[in-house]
């Protein structure tokens, strides 16, 4: 699926409100990582800083911190859980998120406290262009910016 140009696959879950994607592994933990529209947001990634393996996040809680040009955000969780693992690539080479969000640039993956209420709250295929399309319109996004066509696989 397309927005923009950017790439939102449908085989994810995605939580909008925090311009994330998941997926749900066999083993029962969930993987996170920066949705494109956050990578178009963000521009070029620096750093990710992320909590300790074994901590427990509560829901909009962070997980860690992005460093990109301008500032730093923390990276707000939309479930509660304990993180598993961090992506050690990404942490010695951030430009991965940019280069490959939905792949190699993964975030954590964490074991969720209630994989089902959580499961409720998020969204995929159609549902979730239209969030996306609604942040972006709410956020003034310009889909022609540098940040954007960084990131357009046409």
């Amino acid at each position: 699926m397309k927005l923009h140009g950017l790439d939102f696959p449908d085989d994810l879950l995605y939580a909008p409100a925090y311009n994330l994607w998941l997926r749900e592994e066999a083993d029962g933990a969930v993987t996170l990582g920066l949705s494109a529209y956050g990578c178009a947001l963000y521009g070029q990634i620096f750093a990710f800083t992320p909590k300790r393996d074994g901590w427990h996040i509560d829901k909009d809680r962070s997980f860690g911190v992005v460093e990109f040009a301008k500032a730093a955000a923390s990276a707000r969780c939309p479930l509660a859980g304990t993180l598993l693992v961090s992506n050690d690539a990404v942490e010695r080479r951030p430009g991965l998120i940019n280069q490959d969000c939905y792949g190699d640039g993964w975030m954590v993956r964490l074991r969720p406290d209630d994989w089902a209420a959580a499961r409720a709250e998020l969204v995929r295929g159609q549902a979730a262009l239209d969030a996306f399309a609604e942040r972006m319109r709410l956020d003034a996004f310009d889909p022609d910016g540098d940040s954007v066509q960084a990131l357009r696989h046409e």
